[in-house]
């Protein structure tokens, strides 16, 4: 779940007034109808800008006190929904992959490549069925379950994000002006970790590591101060911090990262509903533009980096499809790379919501075969990749490059 509807009668859903039950409100559905499989709609609830979204409960942003999951009284507080694992019936998927008997480390290897086992150059002989609940992902059409060259152009996609940072200090989720002004302390950590992993030796990975460490610990002690930028400055950090521990094995970090997935969760769910309640406004047209759309692929790659990870540890299902269904991206490339100028003279600032989508919208308007890939951009490709790439292979031609 992602937030809640203020609590009026005008704003329940209609399937609980239409059944006269009272409705929790949660959105963008709520328990009752997640409970019966009915698909849920607020009358009032229109797009990404318009929703009405409260915080119903101040969350605990620090991290974990023990290597587990964060007590999930913590995310019930927010009704977020970001850690539970895929049931059956929404999955719909047996263990029929050919390398899920492989022990974890190999098969991880195998995502990146650097097996020459004949298997990595084998698709699956069929995929199976997906059945997805209608209450999950009303409408909209995705899939939960991933093949191994989908997963590995995940990992190649997120792997490039950080040499990426260290060469231009900006990448596919943080624009190249979001921090022209002012620039968080945490984001300039995230440039200078960046490059130094861009740089590691085998003698520099443990300062590399107790680097990010000490990061990550320096985040957790701020986090109850954090501004809305340096909030949003925080999240794409530590997506580049989970990167490097997760994707990257030299760094034997994985234990480790693991249970920091879930502090990501948090923090990025709580993000979101911060831009909601408590909106910054800024002068300049394109400077609100540049910082809620790098907020809103920040907030899409934190789900996306979580639900890769869960493909590689669980044989290529994806646990955050109903999440990222709902999320919302801007399918206006060149607004992404315009300057302010040609953005002032081209798109005016009251036409900026036009160009907003749903990922689960954008991937249902692909139509394999037909549409060009090459028009796409990194960003739109790795997108489409995840959940388009077993009908058309078209989209993995133009792999991410990977600088380690």
């Amino acid at each position: 779940m992602l937030g809640y509807i203020s609590s009026t009668r005008k704003k329940s859903c209609r399937q609980c007034v239409k059944a006269k039950r009272r409705c929790d409100l949660s959105y963008p559905c709520c328990k009752r109808c997640s409970a019966k499989a009915l698909d849920c709609a607020y009358p009032n609830a229109e797009a990404y800008h318009k929703a009405e979204v409260v915080i119903k409960a101040t969350p605990n942003l620090n991290q974990p006190t023990t290597t587990t999951a964060p007590p999930t009284t913590t995310a019930d507080s927010l009704s977020l929904d970001f850690g539970a694992p895929m049931e059956p019936a929404v999955s719909g998927v047996e263990n029929s992959d050919p390398i899920s008997n492989v022990a974890f480390e190999d098969r991880f290897q195998l995502y990146l490549g650097s097996h020459s086992d004949s298997s990595s150059n084998k698709s699956r002989s069929s995929s199976p069925t997906t059945t997805i609940r209608t209450t999950l992902l009303p409408e909209i059409w995705a899939p939960t379950y991933l093949n191994p060259f989908q997963v590995r152009y995940l990992i190649s996609a997120f792997r490039s994000f950080v040499p990426v940072l260290a060469k231009d200090g900006h990448n596919c989720f943080i624009h190249s002006q979001l921090y022209a002004d002012a620039q968080p302390s945490a984001y300039e950590d995230a440039v200078s970790l960046a490059a130094l992993y861009a740089a590691k030796t085998r003698k520099t990975i443990p300062i590399l590591n107790k680097s990010i460490n000490n990061k990550i610990a320096s985040l957790v002690a701020t986090s109850h101060t954090w501004t809305l930028e340096e909030h949003l400055a925080a999240v794409q950090a530590m997506i580049i911090y989970q990167t490097m521990r997760l994707f990257d094995p030299s760094l034997r970090q994985q234990t480790e990262a693991v249970p920091h997935n879930d502090l990501l969760a948090l923090w990025a769910a709580h993000l979101w509903k911060r831009s909601f309640t408590s909106p910054i406004t800024l002068s300049q047209c394109h400077n609100s533009w540049v910082f809620y759309e790098s907020l809103r692929r920040t907030v899409l790659m934190s789900v996306v980096l979580r639900g890769g990870w869960h493909c590689v540890t669980h044989d290529g299902i994806c646990n955050q499809v109903p999440v990222l269904a709902r999320l919302p991206l801007s399918m206006d490339e060149e607004l992404w790379t315009e300057d302010e100028n040609i953005f002032m003279t081209r798109t005016p600032c009251q036409r900026k919501r036009e160009v907003l989508t749903t990922y689960g919208e954008f991937s249902q308007t692909w139509t394999p075969g037909q549409d060009d890939p090459a028009r796409l951009s990194d960003f739109h490709r790795l997108l489409l990749v995840a959940c388009r790439g077993k009908e058309d292979p078209r989209l993995f031609f133009k792999e991410p490059s990977t600088v380690l």
